[in-house]
């Protein structure tokens, strides 16, 4: 997992006067979105808009419309080549065979795609859609239409079962897993609170629908400053993952916890080069 994402928003790809505002909010990765925040009718606007903003910033994700649609193809074959985004999320994704064919089209070895699995099949296939290619850095869970589809509640308890085989197709792939976003804004409480339970169960980031989630998120997501400190003990008492067994601050320390630390220890240095947000700053 080479890139690491605390979070990602979601701006309309149908309201083009939002774009600029969404990339300077801080996100660790914007996602323009052509597919349920776009009405059938206004979808050939918004991909008009979105091609015009990746001429100026294609450090940014486009949500296309589903592989082998009409509109998501209209939306592959524009972003083929040298107009493609920096990662484009490949929406109800449910099959390996979906992200190469993406791949196939859009042609282009930097750009990354992140399937999103939100369908009962793309769950019984995720392992072969996180691992299907190297441009797929990242699998996202899409909990809304799943909970449609299991015909369970959109919360967290009713969705834990799916989000535990997603963490496992995920840690498999070696591959990042984003949550889906927590829909009420005005809920700093409930946010936290459920980023720490994705966190907890294996998650590496949440998407955000609105700039004042991202700093609940990035904060919910860094380790404490003990962790970090420990991290930083552990690394510097091991030549490596292979150390053997070492004690550090009177704790056992083998293989699986050198990883934990190099896990913390990437991620403060990731997030270190990211911008901050006004409430971070």
């Amino acid at each position: 997992m080479s890139n690491i994402l605390r979070s990602l928003l979601f701006v309309p790809g149908s309201r083009p006067e939002r774009f600029e505002k969404a990339l300077a909010a801080g996100a660790d990765l914007v996602c323009i979105d052509l597919e349920d925040a776009v009405l059938p009718a206004n979808k050939d606007a918004a991909r008009a808009a979105v091609l015009a903003c990746i001429d100026n910033e294609k450090k940014l994700c486009v949500r296309i419309n589903p592989v082998g649609t009409e509109t998501g193809e209209k939306d592959l074959h524009a972003f083929a080549n040298a107009t493609a985004p920096d990662v484009i999320m490949l929406a109800k994704c449910e099959s390996a065979n979906d992200v190469l064919h993406a791949q196939r089209v859009i042609n282009q070895p930097n750009t990354r795609f992140i399937p999103l699995i939100e369908t009962l099949t793309g769950v019984e296939n995720a392992y072969q859609i996180a691992s299907a290619c190297a441009q797929v850095e990242h699998i996202m869970f899409g909990g809304a239409d799943m909970a449609a589809e299991l015909r369970c509640e959109f919360g967290y308890q009713p969705l834990l079962f799916v989000r535990s085989q997603l963490v496992f197709a995920a840690a498999k792939a070696n591959v990042g897993l984003i949550d889906v976003p927590y829909v009420d804004i005005k809920s700093d409480s409930g946010l936290r609170t459920e980023t720490a339970k994705v966190k907890a169960l294996g998650f590496s980031g949440k998407a955000a629908i609105h700039p004042c989630q991202i700093d609940a998120i990035h904060h919910t997501f860094m380790p404490t400053e003990q962790q970090v400190a420990y991290a930083q003990a552990v690394m510097a008492a091991v030549d490596g993952l292979d150390a053997g067994v070492v004690v550090v601050n009177n704790k056992m320390v083998d293989r699986p916890i050198i990883l934990a630390c190099q896990r913390t220890l990437a991620l403060v240095n990731n997030a270190s080069s990211k911008p901050k947000t006004e409430r971070e700053n």
